[in-house]
């Protein structure tokens, strides 16, 4: 009954359907490898800045990455910033605008090290040049920051122009004249506070999930219609359409309701028989209109009298 199946418009079928229900399973399952990753960072964010801050030497140290564990930690540190070592990265839109993120070197007070600090978010310009760092307060102040891990480390970062597309601290380090501590930081909280709107304070991660679960579901219902689907023509093939067949007969126009089917010369019920019309002498009479009668019988016979009387 499924010989067909050999021949090669249906092999060549089989074939497209496997290749595309395994890629779409494939995809779910990175969907849902990414949703575990999601889950995992969101613990993470939540275990980490539900401590209270520590002295940033504590956490961080010269040259060295705490590692993703310890990453979105709260910290505290207290210094002056160096506004002649000001940094911008490229490429870091907010709310859907483009713009730039100001790095500042923040001097450690008693240390001859120093943080690199994310102050925060500024618009790009309409032309085509860079705009100016902000500049930060002058004086001492105190930080409450996220400890962030250095971007791209598979990538060679330089800076070009008191600018860099990734922030790593180890390409920045090599352009300021005191050592930097392993990580950056990213200001949620400044004593005193910055006089000015610009830069804008980052907003603190995001907890959500993301829609990868959707995604998830969608694939997997991809690769179910396309097996399905398969298996669908198969069985209808091999039982000659009646499926299809099946399926046609369910479409009813909704306007237009089903009229029962009457057979030539049946009467209607509460109807009068149709009257037939005459036809050739090798053919019976044809149905005619309700009500009007043929030329041959009593018809003729009252054409004849009329005409004999006219005659005479």
């Amino acid at each position: 009954m499924y010989r067909f199946l050999l021949r090669p418009r249906w092999l060549a079928m089989m074939v497209a359907v496997v290749i595309a229900a395994t890629v779409c399973v494939e995809l779910a399952g990175w969907q849902l490898h990414r949703l575990e990753a999601r889950r995992a960072q969101n613990a993470l964010i939540t275990s980490n800045s539900g401590v209270s801050a520590r002295p940033v030497g504590d956490v961080l140290t010269p040259g060295r990455s705490v590692g993703p564990g310890r990453e979105y930690a709260q910290v505290k540190a207290r210094g002056t910033y160096d506004a002649g070592h000001q940094i911008l990265v490229r490429y870091r839109p907010l709310e859907g605008e483009p713009g730039f993120n100001v790095l500042t070197p923040l001097r450690l007070a008693g240390s001859r090290n120093a943080v690199l600090v994310n102050r925060g978010w500024i618009p790009s310009l309409r032309s085509t040049s860079a705009p100016k760092a902000p500049t930060p307060p002058s004086g001492e102040v105190t930080v409450i920051a996220r400890v962030r891990a250095s971007e791209a480390p598979d990538r060679q970062e330089k800076v070009i122009d008191g600018q860099v597309r990734f922030i790593q601290v180890p390409a920045i380090s090599a352009v300021v004249p005191y050592p930097l501590l392993g990580d950056y930081v990213e200001l949620a909280r400044q004593i005193p506070a910055q006089r000015s709107d610009l830069p804008h304070m980052l907003p603190p991660p995001e907890l959500s999930e993301g829609p990868h679960l959707a995604y998830a579901f969608q694939w997997y219902m991809f690769a179910l219609i396309a097996v399905g689907g398969a298996i669908f023509l198969a069985y209808d093939e091999a039982h000659d359409g009646r499926l299809r067949e099946r399926l046609r007969n369910m479409r009813v126009e909704p306007n237009e309701p089903r009229q029962p089917r009457q057979s030539p010369g049946r009467t209607p019920p509460g109807g009068t028989p149709p009257a037939r019309s005459p036809g050739p002498p090798d053919r019976p009479g044809q149905p005619g209109p309700t009500g009007t009668r043929g030329r041959s019988g009593s018809s003729a016979t009252l054409e004849d009298e009329d005409s004999a009387r006219r005659s005479t």
